[in-house]
């Protein structure tokens, strides 16, 4: 709280907004604002609902208890077992290379603007060239795009390896190879996202998207700390090299899959534009996946954006070297392991609904942002970006479950494409943000004018 001597008087019209500023202790400025903002958001996370605008609440019926149990259904299916044997070891892959390059990107600069501008070269392909993708996945078979997009990121992970052995890995060097990655991932998450529920029952997609999460998120516990030891023992040519040799399980995974057909969708066939203006279309008139589309965005480019930039928290504010941002993100992981645990024992959402969980989880996760760019406490920290990591983990599955329970196979790879959009886009978005904010005014103003901004889609979805 600021001291009254720090307050600015009443400003006339016309007076001079700077000069009783001039006299404040600057960072505690920056964590009143901050916290003022958080406030004012978490407010509205709690105010959105799923109902019209203005519309009658219905009336509440006796409070039913939570009924609680494993759904594991999806394991029935032998392509799904297979499937989720061997994307655990391309996870581990792709965040072994997500640790590294960010490492590399902060021990060539020193800058947490290069930091961030290389986590948003990784993930910013996916704003402008993942609908179109999800477009062409809704028209051509799954498993030959998938068998593609994995051999593109096996030569990306050849290629780095060699690279940086032979010397010649640079800052733009490793600026465009993070663009590529981020070019082929954004074919290759529309790919994903439609190939998995068809691996198994309709009925079990819930069990499906929770089951899929906790593999990700196992992966995300396990692969930044092996990444980060990978890095202290061999340096980050051992790591790189790691990262191709977990790409080849799922590769021969990928060619003994048998899907199940896709149902029809009554849609006129033209061209791939139509069909992805039909995909936006109906992503926003249709209300809840709007509401699912904007609570993703302001959470992501607040919360998604801090995870993004923990370099700059590890090592910038704690000099604590690779591996306490292995330490961070692997407690990032092992947060999202438990809150996945703990979703997959919880009922599936209804549908047409935003799931509670999401938006306790969206509102705690403000929070949880804020106690990240204000401490100066490591444990504090660490315990934090635990909780941060179950927070985002806990909205994004309830979400896509629900999403995924909503739509129509033939819409699934356009609309999932635009939920991983605006979680990537915003995250991506978010690092560059912070990072280049960070560098110029400190974190905690950083996450105060970031806040600010992540506001807008969530007014947008209680507006509408």
């Amino acid at each position: 709280m600021l001291s009254r001597s720090c307050r600015p008087a009443p400003i006339g019209f016309f007076r001079p907004t700077f000069r009783p500023l001039l006299h404040c202790n600057m960072d505690a400025l920056a964590k009143a604002t901050t916290v003022r903002f958080g406030k004012a958001v978490m407010r509205l996370v709690h105010s959105l609902d799923s109902t019209s605008p203005g519309a009658p609440r219905p009336p509440r019926g006796p409070r039913k208890p939570l009924k609680f149990g494993l759904n594991l259904s999806a394991f029935r299916s032998r392509d799904f077992r297979l499937y989720l044997f061997g994307n655990a070891f391309s996870l581990q892959a792709m965040w072994i290379q997500r640790i590294t390059f960010a490492w590399l990107a902060w021990q060539m600069s020193g800058s947490a603007a290069f930091v961030g501008l290389v986590a948003f070269l990784g993930f910013a392909p996916t704003m402008l060239s993942g609908p179109v993708f999800g477009a062409l996945i809704d028209r051509v078979p799954l498993l030959p795009a998938a068998r593609t997009a994995q051999a593109l990121l096996f030569a990306l992970a050849l290629l780095t390896a060699g690279l940086h052995a032979a010397g010649l890995l640079g800052q733009g060097t490793l600026a465009a190879l993070a663009l590529g990655y981020g070019v082929v991932m954004s074919a290759h998450h529309p790919v994903r996202m439609s190939l998995a529920p068809l691996l198994a029952p309709r009925g079990s997609i819930s069990s499906v998207i929770a089951t899929t999460s906790i593999n990700f998120n196992l992966a995300r516990s396990i692969g930044p700390a092996l990444g980060g030891a990978l890095i202290h023992a061999g340096g980050p040519g051992a790591a790189l090299w790691v990262v191709a040799a977990c790409l080849l399980p799922y590769q021969i995974v990928l060619r003994l899959l048998r899907p199940r057909e896709r149902a029809p969708l009554d849609e006129a066939p033209g061209s791939l534009l139509h069909g992805l203006a039909q995909g936006l279309r109906y992503a926003w008139r249709d209300r809840f996946t709007r509401l699912i589309l904007l609570l993703t965005g302001g959470f992501a480019l607040l919360g998604r954006g801090m995870l993004e930039i923990l370099p700059l928290v590890a090592d910038g504010l704690f000099a604590r070297g690779p591996t306490g941002l292995g330490t961070l993100t692997s407690v990032a992981g092992l947060g999202a392991l438990a809150a996945a645990a703990l979703v997959i024992a919880l009922p599936a959402p209804l549908p047409g609904r935003v799931p509670r969980a999401s938006l306790v989880s969206a509102g705690l996760g403000v929070a949880l942002t804020l106690v990240v760019a204000l401490s100066r406490n490591w444990p504090v920290t660490v315990a934090a970006v635990a909780a941060l990591g179950g927070a985002g983990t806990v909205l994004g599955v309830s979400v896509q479950s629900a999403l995924q329970q909503a739509l129509a196979d033939g819409y699934r790879g356009r609309v999932m494409s635009l939920w991983v959009m605006t979680g990537i886009g915003g995250s991506a978005l978010g690092a560059l943000l912070l990072g280049g904010l960070a560098d110029a005014l400190g974190l905690a103003w950083a996450a105060a004018i970031v806040l600010a901004l992540a506001a807008l889609p969530l007014s947008m979805a209680r507006a509408r």
